[in-house]
């Protein structure tokens, strides 16, 4: 079953959080979170069977992981004025920051995750299906409702200069980001494989402005949702410029509160900072007066790699993982690993 959810990650997030681009026929972004989405379909399939309702409509799931035939390259041409539509990926706000209409409809890849681009298209299968997004939860809004403290802390490793503030400054004025959590419903349609339902929890993350990639060197993101209606967002991120070492996130809470991250004792130096990702990893953090232990086990057979761009200054590793929250509640969710380097195109 699991495997018959994956080709809706070819969209999910990033059809959630993606604007108009600038004009048909330009590169767009399918971005990381076409595969970091995986969290919204490996996370339902995983709740419904912990529910006994997991089971396949239908005999022999696909016995694959279908993704897009251009990763781990994530840009394709954008081919609409009015909405985003590209690679086969349309997607369209129906009331803004309420519902979203998501369809897909196109030829996915099967097989193995790809670690290196390659011209060989391999085995294609025809897949289509069609979302409604609508939220569950408040905006956060990562330049208003983020915790003050956490960049207080940050700023106050740094060597202090007028220079310093200015780059801090500009930053904060060009760039923007929000997040929202929210449940897609509807149905996925593989060929020879049939139709299968969908009702599935996940996150829209939309940022928008100038992001200077070559600003970032590296950074870690845990996205997760937990059983007892919990979500939480952290990211450790060096930006050389600015902060090397700045913290920042939130958590939702069951009754539907928003808490802006105050302290986290998560350290890019013990979260794979030798590029080796280990299978566990645990952090703690406070948010809204309240303490929170969260572990993550990562499915290491669902962590593909993805491309930063056209350029490859960078890539991601999306590592789908199981969650604890305080030992006693379960979740799902995503760890997002970024390194910024060279690669080298085989």
């Amino acid at each position: 079953m699991p495997a018959l959810l994956l080709p809706v990650a070819v969209a999910l997030l990033v059809l959630l959080g993606a604007g108009r681009a600038a004009a048909p026929g330009a590169w767009a972004l399918l971005k990381r979170w076409a595969l970091g989405c995986l969290l919204l379909c490996l996370g339902s399939c995983r709740q419904r069977a912990a529910a006994g309702t997991a089971e396949p409509r239908r005999p022999r799931p696909l016995r694959a992981d279908p993704h897009h035939p251009q990763h781990p390259n994530m840009m394709v041409r954008d081919e609409s004025k009015e909405i985003w539509s590209g690679g086969g990926l349309t997607m369209e706000y129906l009331e803004p920051q309420m519902c979203w209409k998501i369809n897909f409809d196109g030829l996915l890849r099967k097989g193995s995750y790809r670690q290196q681009w390659s011209e060989e298209e391999g085995e294609l299968v025809a897949v289509q299906f069609s979302l409604q997004w609508e939220n569950s939860t408040d905006v956060f809004n990562f330049n208003v409702d983020s915790n003050p403290s956490t960049f207080a802390r940050a700023l106050a490793q740094e060597p202090w200069t007028i220079e310093l503030f200015q780059r801090v400054k500009k930053q904060r004025e060009q760039h923007f980001r929000h997040e929202q959590w929210g449940r897609s419903v509807g149905e996925i349609e593989i060929e020879n494989y049939g139709k299968t339902e969908l009702a599935l929890k996940g996150v829209r993350s939309h940022s928008y402005g100038v992001r200077n990639w070559a600003e970032i060197h590296r950074y870690v993101m845990i996205l997760a949702h937990f059983e007892d209606g919990t979500a939480a967002h952290l990211t450790v991120i060096n930006m050389p410029a600015t902060t090397t070492h700045l913290t920042v996130g939130y958590v939702f809470f069951p009754d539907g509160r928003k808490a802006g991250i105050e302290w986290s004792n998560a350290s890019l130096a013990e979260l794979a900072e030798d590029g080796v990702i280990q299978d566990e990893y645990g952090v703690s953090f406070t948010a809204g007066g309240e303490s929170f232990d969260v572990s993550a086990a990562l499915d290491k057979q669902t962590c593909p790699v993805v491309y930063n761009g056209l350029t490859g200054s960078g890539v991601f590793h999306e590592c789908i993982a199981d969650f604890q929250l305080n030992g006693l509640t379960r979740g799902w969710g995503l760890v997002e690993f970024y390194y910024r380097y060279q690669w080298v195109e085989n």
